[in-house]
């Protein structure tokens, strides 16, 4: 197995790895900027969901058409015109800004129109590595990828947070938006070979049923796609709202110390994602995948009764060390297991398994903020019931507790 630093000798997965990480700075940076816009100048707190709601749908729509493409093409252009456009809509915000065009309605669209590019992008990202590196490296390739790209997260909300404080909006998404240029020349530059198909090109629903019977039949696939729905109908929502709404509510309504929360959020996957990088588990991967979800559920019900800053830090940092310790063996798994002719498919078919719940979660999360019921409530609940629902799928799934 290589080491990491003869991982980075190789000239693509260097390109690919240095543009995840400008695209993961920008997106920390323009992510804090956009949320308390949102929160802050324009007062819509209860409205936040609706943007992340807008972001969801068509990403969650297109997914399994953008699996398709990325078996059907090279991978590195749909990810190079995915970024493209972010770059010329983020400069479009620009614009709407300078203009004082810029409401709750408009930010809703771009939401929208990013979540259609994410589509496409993140099947085409998630199968491109395995074609990058050899199938022993890939779990340590996805932990460099991970550990790495949370340079990005660890420092964006602080310079973000900064950049707030010191210029305007305007500014802030001009240099997202250069940011993401950087990405798009890392990502032309990568060489990729062609996309080979197993067979005859067939019609796009009958390679979308084709890939979803696959999925099922593979007792691995089929139990990370239950974990991951579950997981992410219940957490996704009272983290993306929550977070932002504790540090209005019950931290003071910093900008700063939302930067904090999520530099916290972001030092806890680096930590994991290095321990990972160093002990790559090839043991029992998705038994620790069930259990890290159970102990997050419990750790995000605590957070929504944080009324101290150090408090909130712990919290965010623990959270973060266990996302990240269940996305990488996640991966992996999805990775090794599944044939490289349907890889795309998979990887958007799992994507929307989990992705999918998110903006019934954001929703359901909404509603209860517009009927008054307190964050220090939601948190706890959907948290809980994330716990009793994976130490429930470990009991009942052999599956879980036997595959390495």
């Amino acid at each position: 197995m290589d080491q990491p630093s003869s991982l980075f000798k190789n000239h693509n997965f260097f390109l690919l790895w240095l543009a995840s990480v400008v695209g993961n700075f920008a997106l920390a940076v323009a992510t804090i900027a956009e949320t308390w816009y949102v929160v802050k100048t324009l007062g819509a707190k209860e409205q936040l969901g609706l943007v992340m709601i807008a972001g969801s749908v068509p990403r969650i729509v297109l997914m399994l058409f953008g699996g398709v493409v990325a078996d059907r093409m090279k991978r590195s252009r749909i990810i190079l015109g995915s970024l493209g456009l972010r770059v010329l809509l983020m400069f479009a915000l620009v614009g709407l800004l300078m203009q004082g065009w810029l409401d709750i309605w408009v930010m809703t669209g771009f939401a929208f129109i990013y979540g259609a590019l994410d589509a496409f992008f993140w099947p085409a990202r998630d199968a491109l590595l395995p074609g990058l590196v050899n199938t022993n490296d890939l779990t340590r390739a996805n932990s460099i990828m991970l550990t790495t790209n949370q340079i990005g997260l660890v420092f964006g909300p602080v310079l973000g947070g900064a950049l707030l404080a010191l210029v305007s909006y305007e500014w802030v998404f001009s240099i997202t938006g250069v940011l993401l240029l950087v990405g798009v020349c890392c990502i032309g530059l990568i060489k990729e070979a062609d996309v080979v198909s197993s067979g005859a090109r067939r019609h796009i629903l009958h390679e979308l049923l084709e890939g979803l019977q696959y999925a099922i039949r593979t007792p691995v696939l089929l139990s990370l796609m239950l974990i991951y729905a579950i997981a992410n109908l219940l957490f996704m929502g009272p983290l993306g709202l929550g977070i932002p709404i504790v540090v209005t509510d019950h931290l003071h309504g910093e900008a700063s110390t939302l930067s904090y929360l999520q530099s916290a959020f972001a030092v806890g996957m680096v930590l994991g994602g290095t321990l990972l990088t160093i002990y790559p588990p090839v043991k029992k991967r998705l038994l620790m995948i069930a259990l890290v979800i159970a102990v997050e559920g419990v750790l995000l019900g605590l957070q929504g009764h944080t009324y101290w800053l150090w408090a909130a830090l712990v919290l965010q940092f623990l959270l973060g060390f266990g996302v990240v310790s269940n996305n990488v063996p996640m991966m992996s798994l999805l990775q090794q297991y599944t044939d490289r002719d349907k890889i795309g498919r998979v990887m958007s078919l799992n994507t929307v398994a989990s992705m999918g719940l998110s903006p019934i979660s954001y929703a359901m999360v909404t509603s209860l903020l517009s009927l008054h019921v307190e964050i220090k409530w939601i948190m706890p609940v959907f948290g809980l019931t994330m716990s009793v629902l994976m130490l429930a799928m470990v009991a009942r799934m052999p599956t879980i507790r036997q595959v390495d």
